[in-house]
């Protein structure tokens, strides 16, 4: 839709997929389901259905490509980061895919998140600002969709620096346990 220049009809297709989202995360709290592999797969879809639009929005020069970029990197450092941690937590030997992501539930860890990353509110935000931005364009309008791009980054580099000292401080913490052992 976005490439197509149908920026009205990507904007309802986006806000019906985040109510979904949060319909879906919604009835999980509400059914105490405490799933592994959806604790992976969740963040996963969110964040490969945001790189997809964003890249679309670039294409059509409606988001800034830097900006993009540091938010997709972030996102692969994440994914990353949760592939890694979970194979260390197992050794780095698992039977199958499915044990690598709990499918049987005997090895249960679940991905954490960040508060800062937990809260896209501001990345929605300048999507959907950015996505308005043709059909309302004026100098106003540029300069929100500018200020909340900074934003975003800010919130983007804020949260890398968060996981990146919770991860370093884990590590000393493990480190400090084997010293003292």
């Amino acid at each position: 839709m976005i490439t197509n220049e149908w920026y009205s009809s990507a904007m309802v297709g986006l806000a019906i997929s985040e109510a979904t989202d949060w319909l879906d995360g919604y009835a999980v709290r509400k059914m105490k389901i405490n799933s592994v592999a959806g604790s992976y797969l969740d963040p996963l879809a969110d964040k490969i259905l945001i790189g997809c639009v964003a890249l679309a929005m670039v294409h059509k020069d409606l988001l800034y490509p830097g900006l993009v970029g540091l938010v997709v990197s972030q996102d692969v450092f994440l994914i990353g980061g949760a592939v890694y941690q979970r194979a260390y937590s197992l050794g780095w030997k698992w039977k199958s895919w499915s044990y690598f992501v709990n499918l049987d539930g005997t090895s249960p860890r679940k991905v954490g998140h960040s508060l800062l990353a937990s809260i896209p509110v501001a990345n929605l935000v300048l999507v959907a600002a950015a996505l308005l931005q043709p059909e309302f364009r004026t100098q106003d309008t540029q300069s929100y969709v500018t200020y909340l791009s900074w934003v975003v980054a800010s919130t983007t580099l804020a949260s890398t620096a968060a996981y990146g000292a919770e991860y370093a401080r884990k590590k000393s913490a493990s480190l400090m346990k084997g010293v003292v052992s």
